[in-house]
């Protein structure tokens, strides 16, 4: 008697169930492998925005004077810090095609916890009027946290300091020590500290 070649009903069923087991396990480690393509791109995403974020402060820091600024005929210290609003006043500015732009600009960082936005406000003089729109963009977003305070060396909440005589132009224009900023993004935290210009015994005519 002839034996038939082929396999089993058995047989086939084993083999079709090894092949759905070793399908099941390609999948899940095609799966993760994705998920961790895609929050290693997300992270390295991040990571760029934040270094962006601070090589801008980094540069403001360096270009900051003590110089006073005419908003709206007040006149207001070189650098203010109330709450979450940094303001100050800044050179550095280039003026290649010669339009006759001023040589100096009044920054803000301001930092608004419903949008989770850090904006970077800029007015292109320090002699602002009502009129006047600054030129703003995101310095950072998704921040679910954002302090600025100033060392001088002790750390400050406030800047003029309390008690400082605002009547004085030296006091208008004199300038902590550096900046401390507190950044919390995707439960990570971040502390960046930046070192300001000694005008301990400089004296600038304010604007």
């Amino acid at each position: 008697m002839k034996k038939r070649s082929g396999f089993t009903l058995v047989e086939l069923l084993v083999a079709i169930a090894i092949f759905a087991v070793l399908s099941a396990l390609g999948w899940k480690i095609f799966d993760y492998l994705i998920k961790t393509k895609e929050r290693n791109q997300q992270h390295e995403l991040q990571i760029f925005e934040l270094q962006d974020a601070y090589q801008i402060i980094l540069r403001d820091s360096l270009q900051l004077i003590p110089m006073t600024a005419n908003i709206n005929g007040q006149i207001r210290p070189a650098l203010s810090l109330i709450d979450t609003s940094l303001q100050f006043s800044k050179a550095g500015v280039n003026d290649p095609l010669k339009e006759g732009l001023a040589p100096y600009e009044r920054i803000e960082y301001r930092y608004v916890p419903s949008e989770k936005m850090v904006y970077r406000l800029k007015y292109r003089s320090l002699n602002i009027t009502n009129n006047e729109q600054p030129e703003s963009s995101v310095l950072l977003k998704n921040v679910d946290q954002f302090r600025i305070t100033v060392l001088n060396p002790q750390i400050l909440n406030q800047w003029p300091e309390a008690g400082a005589d605002l009547s004085q132009p030296t006091s208008m224009q004199r300038l902590p020590r550096g900046l401390k900023i507190d950044v919390q993004r995707s439960d990570v935290n971040y502390e960046w500290i930046f070192p300001l210009l000694d005008t301990q015994f400089m004296s600038v005519n304010g604007s």
